[in-house]
């Protein structure tokens, strides 16, 4: 027997072997995962729809909510980077909240209970 293409199986396997047992596997469990899959499309409509009416919100009051809400700055770390007062932050975040309140009001409510 050719020692050099017994080699060469041998390396086959092997890069076979580690192949298959990086290979993502499902096991059966007593115990659901912790998040079910849920309707990605009414996610996506969801998302969507927040998104059309945060683009109807003024340049001011995005930037805002999303340094208070997605950046999750203090009020006077927002103010700070936007170069105004911390009651300015305040008044705009409240404006903007309002302002998608009426705009959507489903939407508004993963933002209830942060700040009225």
């Amino acid at each position: 027997m050719d020692p050099e293409s017994y080699v060469r199986r041998i390396l086959h396997s092997r890069f076979v072997d580690g192949w298959r047992k990086r290979r993502l596997r499902e096991f059966l469990s007593d115990v659901p995962p912790d998040r079910a899959g849920g309707d990605e499309a009414a996610t996506a409509t969801d998302r969507l729809t927040l998104q059309g009416a945060l683009a109807r919100l003024t340049p001011a009051q995005r930037a805002v909510l999303v340094l208070r809400f997605y950046e999750d700055l203090t009020e006077h770390q927002a103010a700070e980077a936007l170069g105004v007062s911390p009651n300015t932050v305040k008044s705009q975040t409240r404006v903007a909240l309002q302002r998608l309140r009426d705009l959507v009001p489903d939407a508004v409510a993963s933002f209830e209970g942060v700040e009225s």
